[in-house]
């Protein structure tokens, strides 16, 4: 039996959410720990579903966990270091055209 395990963010069907293939998950128990490691390592996953997949192509859910710490995209995390402030850079100065080549050349 193959795991099929889909990772989904808050709002995101489920079905649209990251696929990732597992054959070492095969009970409740270890879908259950394995979700909770994935939550805790990227804070925006909201769902997480395990399904047996058979060699004839049946499959079942036979555990989905749902993220109670869910941190939606783009909120930062308690603690985080604010973002720098960018810094521009100062453009670097044309080069002279043509004309003020030869003048410069020439001595003028």
């Amino acid at each position: 039996m193959t795991t099929e395990i889909y990772s989904c963010k808050d709002g995101q069907p489920l079905k649209e959410g990251k696929l990732d293939y597992s054959s070492d998950i095969t009970t409740k128990d270890q879908a259950e720990a394995d979700a909770k490691r994935r939550c805790a390592r990227d804070q925006t996953l909201k769902k997480v579903a395990y399904y047996g997949v058979s060699a004839d192509g049946d499959f079942k859910v036979f555990y989905s966990y749902t993220n109670p710490n869910c941190k939606p995209a783009g909120v930062k995390a308690a603690g985080a270091a604010p973002a720098k402030a960018s810094v521009r850079k100062k453009a670097p100065a044309p080069k002279p055209g043509l004309l003020a080549r030869l003048k410069k050349g020439l001595g003028f």
